[in-house]
């Protein structure tokens, strides 16, 4: 039932048309062609109909008029001879600002000399300058070099002169065109593509200034720009010594996206590493640091790390502890070490007597050695074969031992031992002063002292078995 009504409505509005565009009055024929239907005021352009008028009596004289708020052309009585005749009928509205809405049928009206007065109605659409032309953009995406405008002139009026001004976030744009009535022109504009990577996707406003006979409009249409992700790397590397790895993430596409960049170093090679932004953690796993950076990147922005490197710093700090340690060894570091020792000696006529061993060990080759060792105050020397080692030069006035040692070598060893004693016991912590080496090393003379070796009177004794 439903679609035999709609058949029913389809039928009877064709008929409706066919009815307003065939009228047969008194045996005057009219029939309407639609040249422009779109009426401009502001450029004083009207709507245009060709009407075929079929005049099947005598010739008569008739004049066009209307009663409403149209001015009709021609103005002037027309002669309309026996048979089929063509006439272009303008129409100007009147009042174009008081008539709403844009769309306007009114009645005009045909008299003759011999011919009664018919009416007929016909239709027109009163639009403002920015309404006579159709903008359409066709979508862009981030690939794009042009856009292109479908620039359309909906009515019947031709224009040879269109000042067309653009202004949007992806160009400007000037120029002149001229227009033939219903036509389409198809407009390639540069885009601006630095400003278009930093542009998200969507719908983008684009203005438009219209002037037409010094007479200016202003307007606006959409342009879509296509969502298109994309990320651009780039990677390089350089140096040995000084190495440097970029790693640059670029966002080509239109959307926001995220990235994340990975550089991974041994635990070593990190601690000569730097990078140009900080990142956001530190990951260890087994021996490897892995840094990631990761940021949320806008059209047109890029994430660049740089990890740089620098062995220089770490051959650096082995060449300042080589200097160090040679400074150590060749200016400060002794090249013979003094160790001495004392221990009680118990004796058969109950004196008190000690037994000092100085051990003398060599580091590097040394030569023309000789050994100072310095006598407490009221202690003697006891000599006798098998108890003091090696030769040795008693100075009873200076009150010191010396030993000359021609030369030893790297780790070379040699103990000196002799014993000192004393009618005076001691009570408590008893000291000696240290052992003095003068040698020679590499033609320069160094020195070095022992330690400072004394005893307590716990001190475990041990038993020589010779008399004093």
């Amino acid at each position: 039932m439903v679609d035999k009504k709609v058949g029913v409505l389809i039928v009877a509005m064709i008929f409706s048309v066919l009815f307003l565009s065939l009228i047969s009055a008194e045996g005057l024929e009219i029939r309407k062609e639609i040249v422009s239907s779109l009426a401009i005021p502001e450029l004083n352009l009207p709507a245009i109909y060709n009407l075929q008028i079929t005049n099947p009596n005598g010739t008569d004289i008739f004049r066009f008029y209307s009663l409403v708020g149209v001015d009709l052309e021609p103005t002037d009585n027309i002669t309309i001879p026996n048979g089929q005749t063509t006439i272009t009928l303008k129409a100007y509205p009147r009042f174009p600002t008081q008539i709403s809405p844009n769309y306007y049928s009114f009645e005009y009206k045909i008299k003759g000399v011999y011919t009664p007065v018919q009416t007929d109605k016909i239709a027109m659409t009163i639009v403002k300058l920015k309404d006579a032309f159709d903008l359409e953009f066709e979508s862009i995406n981030p690939d794009s070099e042009t856009a292109i405008l479908n620039f359309k002139n909906l009515g019947g009026h031709a224009f040879e002169k269109i000042s067309l001004d653009l202004s949007s976030e992806f160009f400007t744009d000037t120029r002149e065109l001229a227009l033939a009535p219903n036509e389409v022109k198809r407009i390639e504009i540069t885009i601006n593509r630095d400003k278009m990577s930093k542009l998200l996707a969507g719908q983008y406003v684009v203005d438009a200034k219209l002037v037409v006979s010094d007479i200016s409009a202003a307007t606006n249409t959409i342009l879509t720009f296509e969502e298109k992700p994309g990320i651009t790397t780039t990677e390089a590397k350089q140096g040995v010594m000084l190495s440097r790895l970029e790693i640059e993430k670029k966002n080509d596409g239109n959307v926001n996206t995220e990235v994340t960049t990975v550089i991974t170093k041994n635990l070593f090679s990190a601690l000569f590493t730097s990078f140009n932004v900080d990142p956001d953690r530190k990951d260890i796993v087994k021996f490897h640091a892995n840094y990631v950076f990761s940021r949320e990147l806008a059209p047109g922005d890029s994430l660049r790390v740089v990890a740089t490197t620098n062995w220089w710093i770490f051959l650096g700090a082995i060449l300042i502890i080589i200097i160090i340690w040679y400074v150590i060894d060749e200016y400060i570091r002794n090249k013979i070490v003094l160790t001495k020792r004392v221990s009680l000696v118990r004796t058969k006529g109950g004196e008190f007597a000690l037994r000092v061993s100085i051990l003398v060990r060599a580091r590097d080759f040394v030569e023309k050695i000789r050994i100072i060792d310095r006598l407490p105050p009221m202690v003697k020397v006891f000599e006798k074969d098998g108890i003091t080692s090696s030769p040795y030069k008693l100075d009873e006035r200076n009150r010191r031992l010396e030993w000359n040692i021609q030369a030893l070598s790297a780790g070379e060893e040699r103990v000196l031992n002799y014993i000192i004693y004393s009618k005076i016991g001691v009570v408590g912590k008893y000291e000696l002063p240290s052992t003095e080496a003068i040698y020679e090393y590499k033609g320069r003379i160094k020195e070095a002292d022992s330690n400072r070796a004394f005893l307590l009177n716990e001190t475990k004794t041990e038993k020589v078995n010779n008399k004093f």
